[in-house]
């Protein structure tokens, strides 16, 4: 496809059919094809390979045929039989299915089970102690096998000599053929090894993206088409699950090449996300939205600005707006300016006190419910919402997680709550302008975002507030405030992308707003 060579690649690195030469090695698929091809090997019987949908069970089963077609003494030695779809109606019809396979001939529609048993019987013994061979029945879709195809399976494998097995039988099947096996007890007591296929990490993610890139490339430098922060939203966002990394790789890849850009980041990933088709939305700590009203305004021609902390300009002070400059090459660039008419671009709207509709919302006594994660401190985190904590705010913090023992003591996994506690001050100086990075209700998804961006920008501030408009919200900001508009706008400017590109001037904050850090 010519239209990928924008990006300097030959092909298509995430096309979703099951291309050999993309096979990405994990250490979980290559560990579980290892001892696959073992069992298969010393003739062990019955091997079942466990996982959720999309965690790569039908790419493992492609490779473990391939792997037995890969040299000429394999070929000879080993033969492969694939069952795709097992949902048979009958046990006539999945015996048919078998001999067929087998290239066993029978005498026609009359043929009785107890023949067609027969016959399968008489192949394996000739093929696996007259010939030598290896027979392998691989089955993959194995939750969709009834109960009588298990039964006759496990009848399959009553077919041995005293040293092997003469059936290699390997299912592929979803995770509630658990329960299955757990029903089947007969069966499930023939299970020589069973594997449970978990998704990627993020290490992992990371290598299957950039390993698929590179296969596809066009130079021998693989070009860097994700930021780090933007693998990062791609790993949330799929939970490394091979088969959604590469239907949302591929929406990010033509977003690419749709708005003539070289490298997919954060909010590009994130947006792409939410047009995958029927996607599962899970993992609650992750960032399920990054700031819905930035993406759409870097998405469109004109922006009428939201009103943020709720805020509202003073009826003669002009609002600050976001436009977006067409550049000579259509490629659009956000930029912020301060609208005192209008122009060709936009129009920016001033909403005044007047327009907003108050709601009357009584403040909660919770901020919301944070997990700590894998190398954070409970004292980082408490610094991060309320500053410089007192006694009296660890008093309150321990009193609203009476599960935890020893604030000191806190263990990764454990889900702290954090009390709504009032900053005797506003951390926002009146007479200043600030900058305004994102801001969302949803505590998990904003204080993710800035865990991922604090590394590279120590002159960000994580803010908790309340006001009767907007209720509990989280934003984050940069830490100075500035003397003036053309200060402030100029310190957004010089933000890396997308940040620069989102950012929000403002002034004022309404006047019941509370905030919960000094």
């Amino acid at each position: 496809m010519d239209y990928f060579k924008i990006l300097n690649l030959k092909k298509e690195p995430f096309s979703n059919s099951p291309e050999p030469e993309f096979f990405f090695q994990s250490d979980k698929h290559v560990g579980c094809l290892q001892k696959l091809e073992l069992a298969v090997r010393l003739r062990r019987g019955l091997s079942v390979v466990v996982g959720e949908v999309g965690t790569g069970k039908t790419t493992l089963c492609r490779q473990l045929i391939l792997k037995f077609a890969a040299s000429e003494e394999d070929r000879k030695q080993i033969e492969t039989h694939l069952i795709l779809d097992p949902s048979f109606t009958n046990s006539l019809e999945f015996l048919s299915t078998v001999a067929a396979s087998f290239g066993v001939a029978d005498s026609g529609n009359g043929t009785s089970e107890w023949q067609l048993k027969e016959n399968i019987k008489n192949y394996l013994f000739g093929k696996g102690v007259d010939e030598g061979k290896i027979v392998v029945l691989i089955v993959d879709e194995g939750q969709k096998l009834p109960d009588f195809c298990l039964e006759l399976l496990r009848e399959f494998l009553n077919y041995e000599t005293n040293e092997f097995k003469l059936l290699q039988i390997v299912v592929f099947a979803q995770k509630e053929f658990e329960q299955i096996l757990k029903r089947q007890k007969n069966f499930a007591d023939r299970v020589n090894f069973y594997y449970l296929l978990k998704p990627l990490n993020f290490k992992e993610t990371q290598g299957m993206v950039k390993f698929r890139i590179a296969k596809a490339s066009e130079t021998e430098k693989t070009p860097s088409l994700f930021s780090y922060l933007g693998l990062w939203a791609l790993y949330l966002e799929t939970e490394g699950y091979p088969r959604k990394i590469v239907t949302l790789c591929h929406q990010v890849i033509l977003a690419l090449i749709i708005q003539n850009r070289s490298k997919a980041g954060w909010f590009l990933v994130r947006s792409c996300g939410r047009r995958v088709p029927d996607k599962k939305k899970v993992l609650k700590w992750v960032t399920a939205t990054v700031i819905a009203a930035v993406i759409v305004a870097v998405a469109v021609a004109g922006f009428y600005p939201e009103t943020i902390f709720g805020i509202w300009p003073d009826r003669e002070t002009s609002v600050i707006a976001r436009t977006e400059a067409v550049t000579s090459s259509g490629h659009v660039s956000p930029v912020q300016s301060v609208q005192t008419a209008p122009t060709p671009v936009a129009e920016a709207k001033a909403l005044n006190r007047d327009d907003i509709q108050l709601t009357n919302k009584t403040m909660p006594d919770l901020l919301g419910k944070v997990e700590l994660k894998s190398g954070r401190t409970i004292w980082r985190l408490l610094n991060d919402f309320y500053g410089d904590f007192d006694r009296e705010q660890l008093r309150r913090v321990a009193r609203a997680n009476p599960h935890i023992r020893n604030l000191s003591r806190v263990t990764a996994g454990e889900i702290i709550e954090l009390p709504a506690i009032p900053a005797k001050s506003n951390p926002l100086a009146s007479g200043k302008c600030w900058v305004r990075i994102a801001r969302s209700e949803k505590i998990d998804d904003i204080y993710e975002l800035y865990k991922n961006y604090q590394p590279v920008l120590p002159s960000l501030n994580f803010l908790a507030y309340w006001n009767s408009r907007e209720g509990i919200a989280f934003a984050i900001v940069l830490k100075d405030g500035f003397a003036n508009i053309e200060d402030a706008l100029g310190a957004a400017r010089k933000l890396p992308q997308p940040l620069a590109g989102n950012a929000e001037v403002f002034a004022k904050v309404s006047d019941d707003t509370v905030f919960f850090k000094k």
